[in-house]
């Protein structure tokens, strides 16, 4: 069974990457070969297809988390049943060793007994205990503790071997139920750990899906920016000179930026969390820019932060000036303020 689920789980990621490939293949091929106005349109209905997966997806991982949840809860009954049968399974081996050495008390005192008699002849037999007595008081004395040490070690005997029969086969239910609960909480534990599996692939499914919904709209953003800045383009009477995009202070200003292409800009760390302007939550990764000099959707390579992705804007980001995201306030204060050249593509 657990080789199945393995598989199973192997299967369904595979699946998930080749739907992320596919929803991808369609909006690369529609950005190359199609108008704006196209290329949104067709980047929207990628981005309501990825939704309607990403629910989906999502009820399917509430299924999976319920089900881990309750196969959790078994587990931590059947722990409970097994440590009581161990404490009770180890109890019975104490009373079990009690029994035995009574036994072996009981026969080494019958045994003494016996041998005591042998070495006292006469004593053994009855009636010379009556003839040897000195009188009849005596006789049925000794002819009493004679009968009466004999009914008590044999009593005691039986007693003992009585009780270790049945802890001896107590003993052996009780190992038989641990191995068989063993065996319950085993496969259990696996059950579960094949859930966790299913549920950790369907969590990153969704991340992916999510991913791509965001990279879609700072796409679409970064789309209709354009067409805005074209069409006043072809509004404005033309200019004699072409005009220089502007800079921040201490940074180098950048007309044509292409994949492959280096800027120098100046980079502020922040980590405010909440939305960007392109929809996506803040993140590892999120980059704000200036759209006029770097297009939303953009892939950022940063000395010293890594890989970005251009998909906020900022009132004060204005030129060559883009801000990094950090999950902590000391982290963006230990970036502070300054000048790197980076890669775009």
């Amino acid at each position: 069974m657990k080789g199945h689920w393995t598989s199973d789980a192997a299967r369904l990621a595979a699946v998930f990457t080749g739907f992320l490939v596919v929803a991808s293949v369609p909006v690369a091929l529609a950005a190359d070969s199609t108008g704006p106005s196209t290329q949104a349109g067709s980047l929207r209905t990628a981005t309501s297809s990825l939704e309607a997966r990403a629910r989906g997806a999502t009820l399917e991982l509430y299924a999976i988390e319920a089900s881990l949840g309750r196969a959790r809860s078994q587990l931590a009954g059947l722990a409970a049943r097994r440590a009581s049968l161990e404490r009770e399974h180890a109890a019975t081996r104490r009373r079990l060793a009690i029994a035995r050495q009574a036994q072996r008390v009981s026969e080494s005192r019958l045994a003494e007994l016996v041998r005591t008699l042998y070495q006292q002849p006469g004593h053994t037999d009855p009636l010379a205990i009556v003839l040897g007595a000195g009188s009849l008081e005596e006789a049925l004395s000794g002819i009493d503790s004679l009968s009466r040490a004999a009914r008590e070690n044999k009593r005691v005997i039986e007693q003992a071997r009585a009780a270790r029969t049945t802890l001896a086969g107590l003993d052996a239910r009780l190992a038989a139920r641990t191995r068989e609960l063993s065996g319950i909480l085993a496969a259990t534990e696996s059950r579960a750990a094949e859930l966790e599996a299913a549920a950790a692939a369907r969590t990153r499914y969704v991340a992916g899906l999510r991913r791509q919904q965001g990279l879609n709209a700072a796409r679409i953003a970064s789309i209709e920016a354009q067409a805005r800045a074209a069409e006043a383009r072809s509004s404005e009477p033309p200019a004699p000179t072409p005009t220089a995009s502007v800079s921040a202070p201490g940074a180098e200003p950048v007309r044509a930026l292409a994949a492959g292409s280096a800027i120098t800009v100046m980079s502020t760390g922040y980590a405010l969390r909440g939305h960007t302007s392109t929809g996506i939550p803040t993140g590892p990764g999120v980059v704000a820019v200036d759209p006029a000099v770097i297009p939303l959707g953009t892939r950022l390579t940063i000395p010293g932060y890594g890989v970005g992705i251009a998909a906020d804007t900022g009132g004060a980001v204005q030129g060559n000036v883009i801000d990094v995201w950090f999950p902590t306030m000391q982290q963006a204060l230990a970036w502070g303020r300054r000048t790197v050249t980076i890669v775009l593509g």
